[in-house]
C-alpha cells in the first residue's frame, strides 16, 4: 500500500505550511532484505501546500500535474477547484506583473521638473483631479509622436498610469471635459503669467523685446464667431480663424496668443495683442515682423522713422507704395557687384532708399532680388509660357528676369540690406512654432464645436509646443530629433510590485545615452506614493 512520505515539513507560528516536499511511496517485498521489504518512491508529489493531520491526504503542487489533492487511502488525484485556487490558494498563483513603458514618460516628467514648468502646472491647476487630467493629456500630446493613439490608451500602457490615481482613464475617451477646462480664460491667464515668471527668474529680460506674427486656421466649426472668409496665408479663399502668437525674441518661446476673425488683418489686430500683453504680463513687443496684407496707412503712421517700436514688414504689390517703381530705380544695378550679398546659399541684389508714403511718413525701402529664385523660376515660366514671352515688349521681358526673386522691405530700421534680411528671415522662427503646433502636435484640424472647446484646444497645443521646444533646443546640439529621443526611450519598461514600487528595468546603451544627454538619472526603482507628491505636489 502506498503512502505520503513528508520531507523537511516547516510551519509558521500559527501552523501554515512554509515549506516542505511529498513523495508516494510504496513498500516492494524484497527475498533476503531485512524484514523482506524496501521502500520505493512511485511519484514525486512536490510542494506540500497543504495536509490533513494523519498525513493520509493533502494538497500539492505537482511538478507534473500542477496543483493537485492526492488521497493515499483511495490512491486516487483529484483537481482543485477554481473555487480553491481564488480563496485557498490565491498566494500560489499571483496575478502577473505588468510591464508598462517608463523611459518617455518618466524622462518627460523630469524634464519638466528640471526646468521649473511642473511647478507652473500646479499652480495653474491647484485640484488634484484637474492637474492629473492635464498632465495626462500634456504627455498624451508630445509623446505620441504622430501615432493615432487614443489619451486612455496612451496612459494605460504607461508608467503614468501608477501616478493618477483619482483620475478614471476611461473619461480620457473624450476630450470634450479637459477642452472645456482649458478653455477658460483664466487657465490661459494664469499661464503665461506663471510661465513669464519662471522665465524671468532665469533671464530677467525674458519678454522685454517680443515679436508678432499671425498664421490662418481653416476649420468648418458651425458658428465659431471668429470664422471669416479669408484668402490670407492659404492658396485659396477658405473659412478661417487667425491665431495671433508672441515669441520673445531671444528664445523664441511663445509668450501669448490670441484669436482673430480670419479676415482681420488690419493694425488693430497687433496694437489689441500689444496691449493686452503690456497690460497684463508686462510683455513688451519691440519688433512687428509682418505680412503685406498688414500693411495700411495707419501702421505706417503708428511705425514710421523716429516711433519707439521697429518694424519690418513687406511692402505690397497695390496702389499707393511704389513697388514697381522702385525696380525701375534700381534695375541696372541689379548686376552690380557692390550691391551683391550671399545668405544661406542664394546671392541676393539688396539697396537701402529713404521713402515717403502717403505724402509725410518717411519709411525706409529696402530693394532686394533673389538671384537664385528669380532665375530658377524664370525657366519654368519659359518653358511653360514661351509664346507669352516671345509677344512680350523688351521692358517686359527685363522684368520677368527678375519678377520671381524680387521683393521689398520696409522698416524704420536703419541698417545695412543684409542685416535687414537676415532680421526679416529671424521671422522663421515664428514659423518653426507655427508649424511644430500644427504638424507635430496637430493643431489642424480644429475640429471641436464649440468656441470654448476650440480655445481649450489651441491653448493646450501652445503649452505643448513650449515644452517640445524647450526639449529640442537640448537636442540640437547632439543632433537628435525628439522623435528619436522619445522613441528609443520607450523601450524601457517597469512593472509595479506590492510594495508600490515601480521596479525599473536595465535600461541599454541607448536610453542611458539620452538620459544622460539631459543630465537625467535612471532609477532602479521608484517609491510610487514619494513620486505622486513629487508630480502632483501638495494636495
Amino acid at each position: 500500500m502506498a503512502f505520503i512520505k513528508v520531507q523537511k515539513l516547516v510551519r509558521d507560528s500559527n501552523n501554515r505550511i512554509v515549506s516542505g516536499s511529498a513523495s508516494i511511496v510504496e513498500s516492494v517485498y524484497v527475498s533476503g532484505k531485512k524484514n523482506h521489504s524496501t521502500q520505493r518512491v512511485r511519484e514525486r508529489l512536490g510542494k506540500v501546500i497543504s495536509l490533513s493531520e494523519d498525513k493520509k491526504s493533502g494538497v500539492f503542487l505537482s511538478p507534473t500535474r500542477g496543483l493537485v489533492e492526492f488521497d493515499a487511502v483511495s490512491g486516487t488525484f483529484s483537481p482543485v477547484s477554481d473555487t480553491a485556487k481564488e480563496t485557498s490558494y490565491s498566494e500560489l498563483f499571483p496575478k502577473p506583473q505588468i510591464h508598462t513603458v517608463f523611459g518617455d514618460v518618466f524622462l518627460l516628467l523630469r524634464f519638466l521638473e528640471k526646468h521649473g514648468l511642473l511647478s507652473v502646472f500646479q499652480s495653474v491647476f491647484p485640484k488634484k483631479e484637474e492637474l492629473e487630467r492635464f498632465l495626462a493629456h500634456l504627455l498624451h500630446g508630445i509623446l505620441k509622436d504622430g501615432s493615432h493613439i487614443g489619451c486612455d490608451d496612451f496612459i494605460e500602457k504607461s508608467y503614468a498610469s501608477y501616478l493618477f490615481e483619482d483620475l478614471i482613464l476611461s473619461t480620457l475617451r473624450s476630450d470634450t471635459i479637459f477642452y472645456s477646462m482649458m478653455g477658460n480664460g483664466k487657465v490661459r491667464m494664469d499661464f503665461f503669467k506663471a510661465f513669464v515668471r519662471l522665465m524671468r527668474r532665469k533671464d530677467p529680460k525674458f519678454g522685454r523685446g517680443c515679436y508678432v506674427d499671425s498664421t490662418p486656421l481653416p476649420n468648418q466649426i458651425t458658428n465659431n464667431p471668429f470664422n471669416a472668409l479669408s484668402c490670407h496665408g492659404i492658396s485659396s479663399s477658405q473659412v478661417q480663424t487667425r491665431l495671433v502668437l508672441v515669441l520673445d525674441e531671444k528664445t523664441g518661446l511663445p509668450v501669448w496668443y490670441d484669436i482673430i476673425p480670419g479676415n482681420l488683418l488690419d493694425l488693430s489686430t497687433i496694437m489689441n495683442t500689444i496691449n493686452d500683453v503690456a497690460a497684463s504680463l508686462d510683455i513688451e513687443i519691440e519688433s512687428l515682423v509682418l505680412d503685406a496684407g498688414y500693411v495700411c496707412r495707419p501702421l505706417i503712421e503708428a511705425f514710421h522713422i523716429g516711433s519707439g517700436k521697429r518694424i519690418i514688414s513687406r511692402m505690397p504689390a497695390r496702389r499707393g507704395y511704389p513697388y514697381k517703381d522702385l525696380y525701375w530705380q534700381f534695375k541696372d544695378q541689379f548686376n552690380k557687384g557692390k550691391y551683391q550679398f550671399i545668405r544661406k546659399d542664394h546671392t541676393y541684389f539688396g539697396r537701402k532708399k529713404k521713402i515717403t508714403l502717403f505724402g509725410k511718413h518717411e519709411e525706409y525701402a529696402y530693394v532686394y532680388v533673389d538671384h537664385n529664385n528669380a532665375l530658377l523660376r524664370f525657366r519654368n515660366y519659359l518653358e511653360e509660357h514661351e509664346e507669352e514671352y516671345v509677344a512680350m515688349k523688351d521692358k517686359d521681358k527685363d522684368w520677368m528676369t527678375v519678377k520671381y526673386g524680387y521683393f521689398v522691405l520696409l522698416s524704420n530700421i536703419d541698417t545695412t540690406p543684409e542685416d535687414l534680411l537676415y532680421r526679416y528671415f529671424c521671422r522663421t522662427e515664428i514659423e518653426t512654432v507655427f508649424k511644430t503646433s500644427k504638424e507635430y502636435l496637430e493643431l489642424l484640424p480644429l475640429s471641436k464645436w464649440t468656441d470654448q472647446t476650440v480655445r481649450g484646444k489651441i491653448l493646450h497645443d501652445i503649452i505643448d509646443t513650449i515644452v517640445l521646444l524647450l526639449v529640442r533646443k537640448e537636442m540640437e546640439a547632439v543632433g537628435i530629433s525628439t522623435s528619436r529621443l522619445f522613441g528609443k526611450t520607450q523601450s524601457l519598461m517597469c512593472f509595479k510590485n506590492h510594495n508600490e514600487e515601480a521596479i525599473v528595468e536595465v535600461p541599454n546603451k541607448k536610453v542611458k545615452e539620452y538620459y544622460k544627454l539631459l543630465e537625467i538619472s535612471i532609477p532602479n526603482y521608484v517609491d510610487l506614493k514619494d513620486e505622486k507628491h513629487r508630480i502632483l505636489g501638495k494636495m
